[in-house]
C-alpha cells in the first residue's frame, strides 16, 4: 500500500478540534438538558452546541475557499465520482485490503461528509429548540425536538465507522490520525 502524505494546516486541525471536542462534549451532555431550560445542565449542553455550530460554519467557510486540503471541490455526496470510488473502496476492503487516494475521496469522503450533515443538524435543530423554547402543546417544539433526537442517535454510528476506519489504518501500518497530530 503506498502512503498519500499530506497534512492540515493549523486552522484546519482547530478546527477538527472544536468539531470533536464540542460535538462529543455536546452529545455526552445531551441527558443535562432533559430538564426545564432554566437548569444549568441544559445551558452546558446548549453553549457546548453552540460551540459545535461555530465550529461548523467555520469548517464550512473554509470548505468554499481555496484551500488545497480543506475545500469542498470534489467532495460531495452530489458527484458520480464519489460514489464510484466508495464503491471501489467498499469492494477493496472486502477483499481486507484499505483503499488509499486522495483525502477526502471516496468512502472517506462519504464518510466525512455524512458527519457534517449530521452535525449541521444537530446545530440547526438544536439552535431551534433554544430560540422556540418549550411551549406546553407546540407541535413546532415536538417535531424539531424530535428531528433533534433522530440526529442523537446518528452521532454514535458516525464516530464508530470514523474512529473505526481511523483504527484500522493505523493498525495496518497507515497512522493517518499523525495528519491532525503532527506539526506542519
Amino acid at each position: 500500500m503506498s502512503i498519500i502524505a499530506y497534512s492540515y494546516p493549523r486552522h484546519g486541525k482547530a478546527i477538527h478540534s472544536g468539531l470533536a471536542i464540542f460535538g462529543i462534549a455536546a452529545y455526552l451532555t445531551a441527558e443535562l438538558a432533559e430538564a426545564d431550560s432554566n437548569t444549568w445542565g441544559y445551558l452546558i449542553h446548549a453553549y457546548l452546541g453552540f460551540g459545535l455550530g461555530l465550529s461548523i460554519a467555520l469548517r464550512l467557510a473554509l470548505g468554499f475557499s481555496h484551500s488545497e486540503t480543506l475545500s469542498f471541490k470534489g467532495w460531495s455526496p452530489l458527484v458520480l465520482n464519489q460514489w464510484k470510488i466508495a464503491l471501489a473502496d467498499l469492494k477493496s476492503l472486502l477483499r481486507l485490503k484499505l483503499p488509499d487516494h486522495q483525502h477526502h475521496q471516496g468512502l472517506a469522503g462519504l464518510v466525512q461528509d455524512f458527519g457534517l450533515l449530521i452535525f449541521i443538524w444537530m446545530a440547526i435543530t438544536g439552535t431551534l429548540l433554544f430560540i422556540i423554547q418549550k411551549d406546553t402543546g407546540s407541535i413546532v417544539f415536538e417535531i424539531i425536538e424530535e428531528a433533534h433526537e433522530i440526529g442523537e442517535s446518528l452521532i454514535p454510528l458516525f464516530l464508530g465507522i470514523h474512529i473505526g476506519a481511523v483504527f484500522l489504518h493505523t493498525v495496518t501500518g497507515n497512522p493517518i490520525w499523525k495528519r491532525m497530530f503532527s506539526s506542519n
